[in-house]
């Protein structure tokens, strides 16, 4: 299967603007609410300079009484608004920030073994965290909003030609222009976001690769080299950070220098009209009212423009996970359904797992495995040694359907695995990996994944299998809490645990990679015993170094070089095998 490229990824998918718009979905009533309550809130801005107008030109000739009770109310009212208008766009912007984020999550847990193999966890992670919050400030920072903004400013306007077109003029000029640089350095932004946000998701990885090896870091005393190289990434965030701030901080200043220019410009040239009767006082006060009132907008339409452009820089990173395909959608024409079914044809039920001639290469390299044939009975147990770099893992990767071979086929029960979908693939198969990884969590919890409603009597009875009961029966029984990544367990425990891990699975076949490779000879012997147990009820296979592990195995497959160098059981082997017998007399076996 071929690895997906980082240029690969950025130009996958939908444009950014159209992804930003589309989180909408579902959510258009909401949206028009904010829309609505915005156009509300502008005309209500709108008629207040009116207002002031009439209570202007009524003084000293009438009560102004009613205007300025009126006058009041519009202002009440428009606080009101503004607060409903607060309110639904933050909530509207939670609600897509949750919609992302789900789908991200789902997303990132369904994509293929080999996008983990390219990409570095943090940074992915950091499209979940930072990123979705960029996106937050789109809505909350004048998406919708920017609709009644832009209706204050029409109506602005065409309040101002009825009042002095000459004014106006002059007003457009100077704000056209900063809103069309704001505009262009706008497109500088976005390009600036998706680079600092590559930079803090480089961060994030860099960090969470030395705190995940914190034990070695500090043993080989490598925390200055780390320092230093965690520290540039780090530098180059911030530089990327300070190049939005440049920008920013051009765009500011000039947006709100336009319109005290104008300002200062309608003072100027309308008190020179004022003086000439080409206006009354009033109409001055109410078109410098206006003149604030197209300043809001103007400052929410700059404010709009950046934020969305930031927005779209971090909704670029998102779809260019969301536009890779799962596995499924990858593996499989239909990942809903399979026309067959493990098992369902009689006559193969005597063997597990067929091996036809399988072969597979990762990216960019020679090739793993060539022409791999072998057969797996049902309710056996077959190991596969041979020496480092031979194909063994991988084997048991491409059972599992992390990879996809590239020839030959896998059989499952007589069935096709590329004729089944991965659940129905996976259903067949309990993994246990060889670094045997244990979540933070409680004992419980690590022996309930993926099965909801176990009961504590099987988890027991699991437990005793591996024989960790009585270790954990010494703490806090089931409820015991275990270490990120299982660090207050020995290696031995953390094997014998996830091995009780597959164990309460229903599965038929017990796939085990490694499991004594990290274990001394004590654990090795009741890691061991347990593997005797469990042989009894299912099929096993074995990846393993240690001959002692798989001596009692019905058959042992001998891997060299991507190839099947031979097949049988330990002493036919001893007697047939050079390669293996090499390996049991380095092993001290023979």
């Amino acid at each position: 299967m071929k690895r997906p490229s980082e240029q690969e990824i950025r130009s996958t998918g939908r444009s950014a603007g159209r992804a930003l718009l589309a989180l909408l979905h579902g959510r258009w009533r909401a949206a028009s609410l904010a829309v609505v309550v915005s156009i509300a809130a502008a005309g209500l801005s709108l008629a207040q300079p009116l207002v002031v107008n009439r209570l202007i030109e009524t003084i000293g000739d009438q009560p102004i009484t009613w205007w300025i009770v009126l006058l009041v109310v519009l202002v009440l009212a428009t606080a009101i608004l503004e607060g409903a208008r607060q309110y639904i766009m933050t909530k509207l912007a939670e609600s897509v920030v949750l919609g992302v984020r789900q789908n991200l999550i789902s997303r990132l847990l369904r994509l293929p073994v080999s996008v983990y193999d390219s990409h570095r966890t943090g940074d992915l992670v950091t499209r979940l965290s930072s990123d979705t919050t960029l996106i937050r400030t789109a809505f909350t920072g004048g998406l919708i909003e920017t609709f009644g903004g832009v209706l204050l400013l029409v109506g602005a306007v065409i309040a101002m030609v009825l009042l002095d077109i000459t004014m106006l003029l002059i007003v457009l000029g100077v704000s056209l222009g900063a809103i069309f640089g704001v505009i262009l350095a706008s497109r500088k932004i976005q390009r600036l976001t998706v680079a600092a946000q590559t930079s803090v998701g480089k961060l994030g990885a860099s960090v969470e690769r030395a705190l995940s090896a914190i034990r070695t870091v500090r043993s080989l005393q490598a925390e200055e080299q780390l320092d230093r190289e965690i520290g540039n990434d780090a530098r180059m965030a911030y530089r990327n950070g300070v190049g939005i701030a440049r920008v920013q901080a051009v765009l500011w200043p000039a947006s709100r220098l336009a319109v005290q220019l104008a300002f200062l410009i309608v003072l100027g040239v309308g008190g020179i009209r004022v003086s000439t009767g080409a206006i009354s006082v009033a109409d001055l006060v109410t078109f410098v009212l206006f003149l604030f009132m197209v300043a809001a907008p103007l400052g929410q339409v700059a404010s709009a423009i950046m934020t969305v452009r930031s927005a779209m820089g971090a909704m670029q990173r998102i779809e260019s996970v969301m536009q890779l395909p799962t596995e499924e959608e990858r593996n499989r024409a239909d990942p809903n359904h399979s026309k067959v079914t493990p098992k369902a044809d009689a006559a193969n039920r005597a063997t597990a797992v067929r091996m036809e001639n399988v072969a597979f290469a990762y990216e960019d390299e020679h090739r793993v495995l060539n022409d791999v044939s072998f057969v797996v009975p049902d309710g056996t147990m077959t190991a596969i040694v041979g020496p480092s770099g031979a194909g063994k893992s991988t084997l048991l990767s491409l059972a599992e359907g992390f990879y996809d071979h590239h020839d030959g086929g896998i059989f499952v029960y007589g069935v096709n695995s590329r004729d089944l979908s991965l659940a129905q693939l996976r259903s067949q198969f309990a993994y246990v990996e060889q670094d045997a990884p244990i979540l933070a969590g409680t004992v419980r919890e690590n022996l309930g994944l993926g099965r909801s409603g176990l009961s504590d009597s099987v988890c027991q009875e699991v437990l005793e299998q591996v024989n960790l009961h009585r270790r954990f029966d010494e703490a806090e029984g089931l409820s015991t809490r275990l270490g990120d990544r299982g660090i207050n367990l020995s290696g031995g425990e953390r094997q014998r645990l996830a091995l009780a891990r597959a164990l309460v699975s229903e599965a038929p076949i017990l796939l085990l990679d490694e499991p004594t490779s990290s274990v001394d000879s004590h654990n090795e012997q009741l890691i061991q015993d347990a593997i005797r147990k469990t042989a009894s009820r299912r099929t096993l296979v074995v990846v393993a170094h240690r001959l002692a592990t798989v001596t009692m195995a019905e058959q042992i497959v001998v891997l060299n070089e991507g190839r099947v160098e031979a097949a049988g059981t330990h002493e036919e082997l001893l007697r047939d095998c050079e390669l293996y017998r090499d390996l049991a007399r380095h092993q001290l076996l023979r």
